[in-house]
């Protein structure tokens, strides 16, 4: 199960708390935030047959999403980084999307980064989200607002996902990052203009060394960012970030 950051506690229970959902959800705010794990939360919680609002993990619907098996989940991604989503890729979204859930209860889509999608895949997916079949939720969760097209913003219920305090934040690098000193945690997290999950990653490449030895940090860090805006997942997902 995707990893419950604390600086989203009260938007989870604002989200995965409501009795009744929308058909469509747009979490949006900067890139290494934790948006993506968020919205993994909450699909495992609309398709869970026992939430608490938590996943319950033991359920058929929870072991089927486990083991990436579950029929009722789709999740909408670039084939490869950097590159955008293809109107073929989201036809073939609306065909799973007119289906009938297969275990009786919600389907639920995750389209990440949503601003990737080129203008005829937009227009493609407008249909959806304006007349989602049957009890489909879908999560779209973006780094980038300015790039959607109004229409798609306008048929999702907008969720901002700040970023947390500077406090907060450093307190979470501080078990993130044990080996690290405060000042060197003080410097990550302004390296990665407040971004917790950005911080762990540029530590994982070494960009503090890398500024110290000889400027080029700079560019690590502007590319690192370009890839989280880009793709969605660099920071969110990296493999050092995920594992802490």
């Amino acid at each position: 199960m995707a990893e419950a950051y604390p600086w989203q506690d009260s938007l989870w229970q604002q989200l995965a708390g409501r009795s009744q959902h929308a058909h469509a959800y747009l979490l949006h705010g900067p890139a290494g935030i934790g948006k993506r794990a968020l919205a993994e939360r909450l699909m495992a919680s609309l398709l869970c047959q026992r939430p608490t609002p938590q996943a319950c993990g033991e359920c058929k619907s929870c072991l089927l999403l486990k083991a990436g098996s579950h029929p009722d989940n789709y999740i909408l991604e670039p084939e490869e980084a950097d590159k955008a989503i293809k109107v073929d890729q989201v036809r073939d979204l609306v065909s799973f999307v007119v289906q009938t859930a297969q275990l009786g209860g919600r389907k639920v889509v995750l389209i990440e980064p949503v601003e990737s999608m080129n203008i005829n895949a937009a227009n493609a997916l407008l249909k959806s989200l304006e007349e989602p079949s049957g009890d489909t939720v879908l999560l779209l969760v973006s780094h980038q607002t300015s790039r959607l097209l109004p229409t798609i913003k306008s048929r999702c219920v907008q969720q901002a996902c700040p970023l947390p305090s500077e406090a907060m934040s450093l307190q979470w690098l501080a078990q993130a990052l044990p080996d690290c000193s405060a000042e060197e945690r003080v410097e990550l997290l302004t390296l990665a203009a407040g971004s917790p999950l950005m911080a762990v990653s540029l530590q994982a490449q070494g960009v503090r060394e890398q500024k110290g030895a000889g400027g080029r940090g700079c560019e690590e860090v502007a590319q690192a960012t370009a890839v989280a805006d880009a793709t969605g997942r660099g920071m969110e997902n990296h493999p050092d970030a995920a594992s802490v």
